[in-house]
């Protein structure tokens, strides 16, 4: 397979191990609810990446590359959902600081709920968008066809991130019992809520450039 060059490979292993908001969702949901959770959060991220990829056959992700308003408006919604997510985070920290016993862990919303949660994490991320209109093409010669060159890159870019966002949800969940211990959970749960407001600010000044 000529089109999944090593340089690719890389590239895609790079995108998917830096930390962002969907690996932030991932792990905020395998602490809530359990693996099953993390792997449907898993699900909904990629079913994003193929709306995404879909889009960059179609020129829908030139649209939001050429146009500010279209851009910005992405944006905004992006950096609202991680704040919401992460002002929730902040007050389960709160909950948890009380009575909460260590051995029923958090279980809100189901594998449902995880799957949106993971679906709008990449939908409302700019840089998800511009990693199929600026990457991809990049490792796509002149003479091949687009739709099918596309479709094997994304292919693999899709299994490298699932990949790794599994191994991160499986080391979540083996250890879940000792991080939802009352105190740990709190710790946690502030930690990451600043970390996803961190990311929602973040976005609210990422430029076209970063993206």
């Amino acid at each position: 397979m000529d089109l999944v060059t090593l340089p690719f490979l890389l590239t895609c292993l790079a995108i998917a191990v830096v930390p962002g908001p969907s690996v932030a969702v991932i792990i905020d949901q395998s602490l809530r609810a359990g693996r099953g959770a993390g792997l449907a959060t898993i699900a909904g991220n990629t079913t994003g990446l193929l709306f995404w990829a879909v889009a960059s056959v179609l020129g829908l992700t030139a649209l939001l590359r050429t146009s500010e308003i279209a851009f910005v408006a992405l944006k905004v919604v992006g950096a609202v959902y991680l704040c919401w997510l992460g002002v929730q985070s902040l007050r389960r920290s709160r909950r948890h600081e009380g009575d909460l016993p260590a051995t029923a862990p958090t279980r809100t919303g189901g594998r449902l709920a995880a799957y949106r949660a993971g679906v709008l994490a990449n939908l409302s991320n700019p840089k998800a968008a511009a990693l199929y209109l600026a990457l991809l093409p990049q490792f796509i010669p002149a003479q091949e066809n687009v739709l099918h060159a596309t479709a094997i890159l994304a292919g693999v870019q899709m299994s490298i991130s699932s990949l790794w966002y599994v191994v991160l949800v499986t080391v979540v969940a083996a250890v879940r019992r000792f991080l939802s211990r009352p105190v740990v959970r709190a710790r946690i749960d502030q930690i990451s809520g600043l970390f996803l407001v961190g990311l929602g600010v973040r976005m609210i000044t990422l430029g076209r450039a970063a993206a």
